[in-house]
């Protein structure tokens, strides 16, 4: 696990400053960017999103309250119009407790799965219901309305009841989101496992593709296939984790695959990192500042030691009997 975890530092993007994938010009027209903000919140996920149309939203909390809180009391935020958990498990919901406690919180969206491992994510539902928040279960195919100008899709979610410890069951379970702005697409899949990628790409195929992708659990082995990527192209890969973790996140076959499907990667592990869409009018494409970029070689014969497999889950089964909208 050492050798991997070491073998994987050198494959990461250490960015030293925030990524602005395009120069912040306001067109005639008077749209404005979609801003993506990828937070350090050590061994866990947090994004938050700030819509053109002046919207915000934030998906997952991180392992703990206080990264989280700070951003946003310093960006001077008051007021969060979407709130989203992927899915009850700990270094993702943590984090949103204090949010609900200390800001105003107009929507929680959520899966029905229930984690009996845990008491952490029931209270967290139990202080939304408290906040007096609209409480919504997306479906599969659902388009959310949260900005006139960007489509925002539900790719996966366990919509019916699951009550369950296996971690990999809840994995599967991810709210998994795509972004559309301006011709780019935004990919946010929790921390969905090769199973479910898999499924996600049998039913929605060239509809996964975007430019950015926020990496399926943290980087682990068993997420990101090679016919996943393939499918999503994405240009900008983006691993949230932290450093000397116990999993090994980011793997290093992980990283291989992302670099092999033509994805530059940047880690969460030095900072909050920035991603911004530009509206219509600006100059299109996504740049990035060019950083020293070292990769390791690894065998063939040590990518074959841990192969991508895991078994179908209850997710892939609600996935496939889901209707399209």
């Amino acid at each position: 696990m050492m050798k991997n975890a070491a073998r994987s530092k050198s494959l990461l993007h250490k960015p030293r400053f925030a990524i602005l994938l395009s120069l912040l010009l306001l067109p005639l027209s008077g749209w404005t960017q979609l801003n993506v903000y990828f937070l350090n919140v050590g061994q866990g996920d947090a994004t938050y999103i700030e819509l053109p149309g002046g919207s915000n939203v934030l998906i997952d909390g991180g392992p703990s309250s206080l990264p989280v809180r700070e951003f946003l009391m310093a960006k001077g935020v008051r007021r969060i119009d979407h709130v989203v958990l992927t899915h009850p498990h700990s270094d993702h919901y943590r984090g949103l407790k204090k949010v609900l406690q200390y800001f105003e919180v107009k929507n929680f969206y959520d899966t029905r799965v229930e984690n009996l491992g845990a008491i952490g994510d029931n209270n967290l539902r139990e202080l939304a219901a408290a906040q007096a928040a609209k409480v919504h279960f997306p479906e599969v195919g659902q388009h959310m309305n949260w900005d006139r100008n960007v489509t925002v899709k539900v790719l996966n979610t366990c919509s019916e009841v699951i009550q369950t410890r296996d971690s990999t069951r809840i994995n599967n379970c991810s709210l998994v989101m795509r972004f559309y702005y301006n011709g780019t697409g935004l990919l946010l899949t929790g921390d969905i496992e090769a199973s479910q990628e898999n499924a996600i790409t049998r039913v929605f195929k060239s509809g996964l593709e975007s430019q950015i992708l926020k990496v399926s659990h943290h980087g682990s082995a068993y997420s990101s296939t090679p016919r996943f990527l393939e499918r999503v192209k994405p240009v900008h890969a983006i691993i949230s984790y932290g450093v000397g973790n116990n999993y090994g996140h980011p793997h290093a076959d992980a990283l291989l695959r992302l670099q092999a499907a033509g994805a530059t990667v940047y880690g969460t592990q030095d900072g909050n990192l920035l991603m911004t869409i530009p509206p219509p009018g600006s100059p299109k494409g996504i740049d990035v500042a060019p950083l020293p970029f070292a990769i390791t070689p690894v065998s063939a014969e040590e990518l074959a030691s841990e192969p991508v497999t895991m078994p179908e889950s209850q997710a892939l089964e609600q996935l496939l009997n889901s209707p399209l909208r």
